[in-house]
């Protein structure tokens, strides 16, 4: 039987035991009832990227070298989006490769371009991108064919089409992600009975958009009972399956400008800009974005209007990712955040101010409260070199939030308080996420066990008698029956098949904003 590893994105038990309990869900009620699991937690950021490699790779960012989408470098002022080629770690299906096993990966994020491996690979989420608003027509598929192939017979898209954002949320936008989500599961059916890889990973994407949208409308219980219905065959089927996700989804209460909040407290400057100016005038993307989806023009003006004047539009919310580094008046800037996490200092890490600075952003942030109901803004502020082990530690932001409760981070710059009630998501992401392992190698018990996310990747391994290398931070998890001879073994590890070439990050990044992920 092939090992099955489905990722749910933002997928958590708060999310979907009601449902389980009031019997709308009864494929995941099966599997909680005779499988083993509970809560995984995610890295910091609770972010699709990094957390989908700390999964594959069983290491924490410090450990490949990437803590987030993207990152902001204070020294050159540039905003930088990773690819898959800045990940420097082998994954999961490198090892089983190693060991003679094939492997099988579809619409896991961060695979693209995607890889040579022995199987097939087809690269997912919001990175895989060659043009705005459109989904890949070419090249995202190992080997090259089968991505032909897929389209001809499933009409496979990496994207939905219309692509869902903050202006557009009606039922077309819906209805494509639950079409999506329906021939990813057909896909893996289809591979799977023809192939039989004895590893198969696939990852359900988008259902993370609607939950960003919809938090637990009726939108959401469509998606969950897509996939609902879809797991039953390969509980069927006897397969040794994992669920797990990424992280989890929480309902958004309140949403933290942190640069506004940065700039009221005078660490942060900004200018005067024409997006700006446009803004308080009322020209903006959604509503050119609108405008252009009922003129049924989004592709033609895609193609024909320079990047660069696109981006001159503003978001309603205000200047996001690489346009807030236009507005920064550098000189008199000492601090600058992203979204859901990193902060960023512009002093060098040996000035005799770094550290106080540091500190003082620590004990101001983490005593921030709301306004009006008094709940924490901040659960933690860590310093990014302790929060994070290995060689690429020292690379890291030099702060990193902990979120408090039912709160978005957004780095938008532009609105005229540092908090509010409502802003672009209903749903918001969270540290905690789920687990469950399911079929003839694991135990039956509860669902109220622990877990990191970079458990998963050792656990697999060892329940498919491949050694766990010895340079993951994730260990075996205790899922399986008790077995003397069952020990785990361990190899040296892989070095890294680093060579996929680097893909352009203007696409990939107006993806990842339409989806609300670079506020």
């Amino acid at each position: 039987m092939t090992m099955l590893a489905i990722g749910l994105d933002g997928a958590n038990w708060n999310l979907v035991d009601k449902w389980i309990a009031d019997g709308k869900l009864p494929n995941l009620r099966r599997l909680k009832e005779n499988g083993i699991g509970g809560t995984s937690k995610s890295c910091l950021p609770p972010l699709t990227v990094p957390n989908w490699k700390c999964y594959s790779t069983g290491k924490n960012p410090g450990n490949f070298g990437v803590f987030r989408f993207d990152r902001i470098d204070t020294e050159s002022r540039s905003h930088t989006f990773h690819d898959y080629s800045d990940f420097d770690s082998p994954e999961l299906w490198d090892y089983l490769n190693a060991d003679g096993l094939t492997t099988g990966i579809i619409n896991k994020p961060s695979t693209y371009p995607p890889k040579a491996v022995d199987g097939f690979m087809v690269s997912g989420g919001p990175d895989a991108s060659d043009s705005e608003y459109r989904s890949l027509e070419s090249g995202f598929t190992y080997p090259s064919a089968l991505g032909d192939e897929l389209q001809a017979a499933f009409d496979y898209d990496v994207h939905p089409t219309p692509m869902i954002s903050p202006s557009e949320t009606g039922d077309r936008e819906v209805e494509a992600i639950l079409d999506l989500i329906e021939t990813r599961f057909q896909v893996a059916r289809y591979l799977l009975d023809r192939e039989a890889p004895d590893f198969l990973h696939l990852t359900i994407f988008y259902n993370m958009a609607l939950q960003h949208y919809f938090w637990r409308e009726e939108p959401v219980l469509r998606a969950w009972k897509v996939i609902d219905e879809n797991l039953a065959g390969f509980i069927d089927d006897g397969h040794d399956l994992v669920i797990f996700s990424d992280h989890g989804t929480c309902r958004v209460d309140v949403t933290f400008y942190i640069n506004v909040w940065l700039e009221e407290n005078g660490y942060l400057t900004t200018e005067q800009t024409v997006d700006r100016r446009l803004r308080s005038l009322g020209f903006t993307r959604e509503r050119a974005l609108r405008i252009a989806k009922r003129l049924g023009m989004v592709d033609v003006l895609s193609k024909t209007v320079p990047e660069r004047i696109q981006k001159v539009l503003p978001w309603e919310e205000g200047l996001k990712r690489d346009r807030v580094l236009s507005a920064v008046d550098w000189d008199e800037t000492s601090v600058l955040a992203s979204n859901q996490g990193p902060v960023y200092l512009t002093l060098d890490r040996d000035d005799a101010e770094y550290e106080p600075l540091r500190t003082e952003l620590i004990e101001r942030l983490q005593a921030l409260s709301h306004p009006e109901t008094g709940a924490h803004i901040v659960d933690a502020v860590h310093r990014g070199e302790e929060l994070y082990s290995g060689p690429y530690a020292g690379a890291s932001p030099d702060l990193v939030i902990e979120q408090g409760d039912n709160v978005h981070t957004s780095d938008a710059i532009g609105p005229n308080s540092w908090w509010a009630n409502t802003g672009v998501w209903q749903g918001g992401n969270t540290r905690n996420g789920l687990f469950l392992f399911h079929g003839p190698s694991f135990r039956q018990g509860a669902t109220d066990a622990d877990a990191e996310i970079v458990d998963i990747a050792p656990t697999i391994l060892h329940s498919m008698n491949v050694p766990v290398p010895d340079d993951m931070d994730g260990t075996v998890l205790d899922v399986f029956e008790d077995d003397a001879d069952n020990a785990v073994t361990y190899r040296t590890p892989l070095s890294t098949p680093n060579s996929a070439a680097r893909t352009e990050s203007e696409s990939v990044e107006q993806r990842l904003a339409d989806l609300g992920y670079l506020e």
